[in-house]
Parts: structure tokens; C-alpha cells; sequence
């Protein structure tokens, strides 16, 4: 086959125009840092990215709330930790109380203290955080107690976020179950003169106090609470009335709703401490997410301008052979 002019001038501009295409998109790696700027590039390359890139961007907002549920339960402790310290010094009080040194105008003096107590309570219940109640439920727009019955107005819900794919956790507690507890069967105690007190379970925190007689079936005294408010309330007013009987009643109660409180206190010390470890489950896994997307989308500096400098060393071969082979071509302008 006879060999032109014409193929060989043919072939010198497909190897330039071959070795100016590298050239430009080697360039146009080294100007953005990145091996993939186009799907042309690397599709298997460039579907891994955005799979790594939504993978991060969901750690990121898993991390955001992290941080909003550490805001909300670390406030919820310290209410609760409030709460814990003032049933504690109403136990206190009560033990004053029904001790045979204290008379009827010490018991007046202990019930005033008492019904600041209740005030403090009822505060604590009704905490807001970000202009929303924290103890009501799903309904963060309405009072938690009721401060005059004392009574719940929230829901039961609970609040979750995801803290990642396959995790979610509670960032609020329900007053329902902060305030009031609740018991698995009907309880009974005896006291030192020989009367009994029931302890009666009804619908959700709602329990019944029965004083009876020496015979344990004559009823003298009944009432009924479902949280440490109406308690408080209770307490007050026996105190008030030097009804020693009812002090010592509501002793087994405060008892159980300080424990309650402690549970509630450990249970979310206990996510707190979950937390701690997603976030570190959460920063590896980001971390290891950003390597291999570097990996898979950023240019090896060090090789791509080893892969200019061939090009444009190719390029220049180019046009000083093109100008010993052909002495009338478009290479001769390039001069």
C-alpha cells in the first residue's frame, strides 16, 4: 500500500488531537483535584461516590441529633435530679413528722414547708425547654400538670430521633411516668397501733390509700393520688390537721416515687452513655466513609502531572517530527 503525504499528516493530528484531549482532561483533574468530574469518567467510580456521599451527609445528620437529644435529656436530668432532691427532704420532713416529738403546731410548721415544696414540684413539672413542655408527651404545647388539680394533661408519647440508620432513641419522658409511678398488685402495711393501709392500683399512676381498723376491714380513711404533686397536697393538709395516720400512710409512697425517680434518673444516664458511643461509632464510620471517597474520587497529584509532563513532552515530539515529515502542513504555523 502506497503511503501519502496525506495519511501521514492524518495521523500526526489524530496524536495530537489524542494527546491534547489527556492533556486537557489530565489539567482539568489537576485544576479540581478530582480523577471523576464527569460520569463519563468512571461510572462504577462515580455511583460509589454518591453512595458515599449520601452515607456521610446521614452521619452528619445523625450527629445533629445527637446533639439536639444530649440538649433535651441532659435537661431532663437536671429536673430530675431536682425532683429526687425534694423528695428527699419531704421524706425527711415526714419522718419529723410522725415522730411522738413533734406536736400539732411543729406539724403546722413542717406543712408550710411542705406546700413550698409542692409549688417547687409542680415547677419542675411543668419545665419548658425551647418554649416547649418537656414532661407533656407528644403535646409540647401544653401545660404538663394542671395547677390547680394537679392532674396530667400531656400523652404518653415519646419522641425519637435517629441517631443512625437502624437506631433511634426517646429524648423526652412523659410526666405521667416522671411524677407518678405505678404498681403491679395491691399492697398492704401494718402499722405500730395496729392499723393496716392498702395500697390499691388503678388506671395507669392513679392509686387508692386505704386506712382500716385494727381489724383490717373497717375502712376509717380513704384517698387517692397519681403523681408526687397531689401527694405533696395530701401531705400538706394532714399536717395541717396534726392527722398523724395519713403522714405515716404517705411514707411508702414518697418512698416508691423517690425510687421511681431514680429509675428514670439511671434510664437516661443510660442513653446519655449510648450516645457517647454512637458518636464514636458515628465518627469512624465518617471517617472511614471520607477515605474511601478520597480514595475512589480524588487525583494522585504526584501521577497526574507525571501524566502532563508526558503529554506535553508527546505534544512537542509531535510537532518537531511533523515538521521533518511534512514540509507544508498546519504543523508549520504552529511555529
Amino acid at each position: 500500500m502506497r503511503v501519502t503525504s496525506f495519511m501521514i499528516y492524518n495521523q500526526f493530528v489524530r496524536s495530537l488531537q489524542r494527546n491534547l484531549t489527556h492533556l486537557s482532561d489530565s489539567s482539568e483533574k489537576l485544576a479540581t483535584g478530582k480523577k471523576i468530574n464527569k460520569p463519563s469518567d468512571d461510572v462504577v467510580g462515580i455511583t460509589r461516590s454518591l453512595d458515599y456521599k449520601l452515607s456521610i451527609n446521614l452521619n452528619n445528620q445523625y450527629m445533629r441529633n445527637i446533639d439536639e437529644a444530649i440538649s433535651h435529656l441532659s435537661f431532663t436530668e437536671m429536673k430530675m435530679s431536682s425532683v429526687a432532691d425534694t423528695l428527699t427532704r419531704i421524706k425527711e420532713l415526714i419522718l419529723i413528722g410522725v415522730s411522738d416529738n413533734t406536736d400539732a403546731l411543729g406539724r403546722q410548721s413542717i406543712a408550710n414547708e411542705v406546700g413550698q415544696l409542692k409549688d417547687h414540684l409542680l415547677n419542675l413539672s411543668n419545665s419548658k425547654f425551647r418554649d416547649r413542655y418537656m414532661f407533656s408527651g407528644y403535646r409540647t404545647d401544653i401545660q404538663s400538670f394542671n395547677s390547680t388539680t394537679y392532674n396530667y394533661q400531656g400523652d404518653e408519647g415519646y419522641i425519637n430521633v435517629m441517631i443512625d440508620k437502624e437506631a433511634a432513641i426517646p429524648i423526652n419522658s412523659p410526666g405521667v411516668h416522671i411524677f407518678g409511678y405505678t404498681m403491679a398488685a395491691p399492697e398492704e402495711l401494718r402499722l405500730n397501733d395496729g392499723k393496716y393501709i392498702h395500697y390499691i392500683p388503678g388506671a395507669d399512676t392513679m392509686i387508692t390509700v386505704e386506712i382500716r381498723d385494727t381489724d383490717n376491714i373497717t375502712v376509717l380513711d380513704t384517698f387517692n393520688y397519681s403523681n408526687v404533686m397531689q401527694m405533696t397536697n395530701i401531705l400538706t393538709s394532714a399536717l395541717n390537721s396534726n392527722d398523724v395516720t395519713r403522714v405515716e400512710a404517705l411514707m411508702k409512697p414518697f418512698e416508691k416515687a423517690f425510687n421511681n425517680i431514680i429509675n428514670h434518673q439511671a434510664y437516661a444516664g443510660a442513653i446519655l452513655n449510648r450516645i457517647d458511643n454512637q458518636i464514636a461509632n458515628n465518627e469512624d464510620s465518617t471517617l472511614n466513609l471520607k477515605t474511601v471517597l478520597s480514595n475512589t474520587e480524588d487525583v494522585d497529584l504526584a501521577e497526574i502531572i507525571s501524566t502532563i509532563t508526558k503529554h506535553e513532552t508527546a505534544i512537542q515530539a509531535l510537532r518537531q517530527s511533523s515538521v521533518k515529515q511534512l514540509s507544508q502542513s498546519l504543523f508549520d504555523f504552529l511555529r
